[in-house]
């Protein structure tokens, strides 16, 4: 087993994710904390680009009567910097339609959710002039056509694997009778250690905090 265990963790392998548990008059609440690339990979099919971490929610009604569940019933925080978030739908982790902003010129592209404003130019010192501003609510946004001038268009919102896995592994929500389980995506820091991260339920009746070990 000790051979086992030593060839497990030279590897690479994904971290034991940190587990808590709580009770109030409502429900009992078992919570698992992915935070570790390899068990978000595992998990959902993607690190979700470092961005997001990922609670696994076990949420069985008490008391004899139905719960109703809500992303907002749930908040992550970290205790390092007080970053907090309540969950975000996996059409916004995964599914967000972005603008792409390409130049002819040589320039990086420049990335903004779709809707959005894209600002270039007016770097001080260079000479550049004033920022610009290109973009508003439209989906296509042409430069002219001149030389080393950029154009905007919006990607097109596709029903990615990824987006399909967050849907499907989602916490069902609404109401409830039965135990139910999935995941919930928190938009925090999920470069730090898993005891910075506080769980916060927030019940119709009660609530309750969890602090992961």
């Amino acid at each position: 087993m000790l051979l086992l265990a030593m060839a497990a963790l030279l590897a690479g392998g994904p971290e034991t994710a940190p587990t808590v548990s709580a009770k109030t008059g409502d429900v009992e609440i078992f919570a698992r904390l992915l935070i570790d690339k390899q068990t978000l990979v595992s998990a959902v099919g993607s690190d979700l680009k470092r961005q997001y971490a990922v609670v696994e929610l076990t949420v069985t009604p008490r008391g004899g009567y139905p719960v109703t569940l809500n992303r907002e019933d749930f908040l992550l925080r970290s205790e390092r910097d007080n970053e907090r978030a309540t969950a975000d739908s996996p059409d916004r982790v995964a599914g967000s339609a972005v603008l792409v902003l390409g130049g002819t010129g040589g320039s990086r592209r420049a990335y903004s959710e779709a809707g959005d404003p894209v600002f270039v130019g007016g770097l001080p010192g260079v000479g550049t002039g004033p920022p610009r501003r290109i973009g508003t609510q439209e989906n296509t946004i042409g430069s002219g056509g001149e030389a080393g001038e950029s154009t905007v268009t919006a990607a097109k919102k596709e029903e990615t694997s990824l987006l399909s896995a967050l849907r499907q592994k989602e916490l069902p929500l609404g109401e409830t009778r039965k135990p139910v389980k999935g995941y919930l995506y928190f938009s925090v820091d999920p470069n730090q250690k898993a005891k910075n991260f506080h769980l916060h339920y927030k019940g119709p009746r009660e609530s309750c905090e969890m602090r992961f070990k």
